[in-house]
């Protein structure tokens, strides 16, 4: 039976989650440390921007729990993780996970980018070899969960983004973002809905900076923005309105001495960031410069209330899909553990 051990902005505040946020780049040999220290027959690693988990299926339940709990810490530089982590096994590991491609335990519910995510974890653990029978179904039938809570429920209409919550921030700030210049730091998934939300808004400028700049190309012509490389994008700040940050950086990018040098040329302009990256892109020191105005992931938290307020019939009826899945994934779990131990019986007789 599978057990799931991992924390999300449920259990964990933003500066731990981000200390054990995984890199896709990262996410292979992040596999075959778990594999070594937990001595996990399969495993699959779940990194977002807001959780990191680790789903497994093993003999020894226990030793693995603890190995990646002893991982987990010192990732993260903590002596424990006690009050942080969340546990469930077999029945409940299978909800958990059903729930988490649903959108549901996302901190925006009914998101759009959680299935893909998962999806992403899954292949990127299969193709490495590090899943056998059991978590190539649960995670395929995750996926099929997920499909049909989009396409029979309403949990994710409206703004159900990361990317979509920060340009209802921008929003609240500005009134409207007609006359307003706006800068993304990265070019991929997050900065792409970020941009697609942008449009809808019609901000009158959007400024692309990308380390590789034919990302920045590709993103800033599908939706008639300028693309610049990324330092030329520090250099341009002085200039915009609005910086939303997604890069994929392991570290800090944008230091308050930064900020400091830009507000000096922006004479008393406010600038506001909204910093969506995991790990962060921005120090959060950056906010107690006068003028500027920092939000992170864990600030979009107010609007994610009133739209999750909005969706709490949606969210109903998702919850009875994700139950009834259970309950079959369940009856077909047992029906397979009970046909290998005939099978064993049958070798051994």
């Amino acid at each position: 039976m599978p057990f799931v051990l991992g924390l999300s902005h449920h259990t964990a505040p933003l500066d731990l989650r981000e200390k054990l946020a995984i890199q896709p780049h990262r996410l292979g040999d992040m596999l075959k440390q778990l594999k070594e220290e937990a001595k996990a027959q399969e495993l699959v690693c779940l990194s977002t921007c807001n959780r990191t988990e680790v789903y497994a299926q093993t003999t020894n339940r226990a030793f693995a729990r603890e190995a990646i709990k002893r991982l987990f810490e010192t990732q993260s530089d903590r002596t424990s993780l006690a009050t942080h982590l969340y546990y469930h096994e077999s029945e409940e590991a299978v909800r958990h996970l059903f729930s988490v491609a649903a959108g549901l335990d996302s901190m925006v519910q009914g998101e759009h980018e959680i299935l893909a995510q998962v999806k992403q974890a899954y292949l990127a653990a299969h193709k490495g070899g590090f899943t056998g029978k059991l978590l190539n179904v649960l995670f395929q039938r995750s996926l099929y969960v997920g499909k049909r809570v989009r396409t029979k429920t309403g949990l994710g209409a409206g703004a159900a983004s990361v990317g979509s919550i920060a340009v209802g921030m921008a929003e609240r700030i500005f009134g409207n973002l007609e006359n307003r210049t706006v800068m993304i730091l990265g070019a991929g998934q997050m900065a792409e809905v970020t941009a697609k939300h942008l449009l809808a808004q019609k901000a009158r400028s959007l400024l692309v900076a990308n380390r590789t700049f034919e990302h920045a190309c590709a993103l800033a012509k599908e939706f008639g923005g300028t693309a610049m490389h990324f330092e030329e994008g520090l250099r341009q700040m002085a200039g915009v309105d609005i910086i939303i940050c997604s890069t994929a950086a392991p570290h800090t990018i944008i230091s308050p001495e930064h900020i400091r040098g830009i507000m000096e040329k922006r004479k008393g302009r406010s600038l506001f960031l909204i910093d969506i990256a995991m790990p962060r892109d921005v120090d959060p020191a950056v906010n107690d410069i006068e003028n500027v105005y920092l939000y992170n992931i864990d600030d979009l938290q107010q609007i994610v209330n009133e739209n999750q307020a909005r969706r709490s019939k949606e969210a109903l009826l998702a919850e009875r899909i994700v139950q009834d899945e259970t309950h079959e994934f369940t009856r077909w779990l047992r029906a397979h553990r009970e046909g290998l131990q005939t099978g064993l019986k049958h070798a051994n007789s």
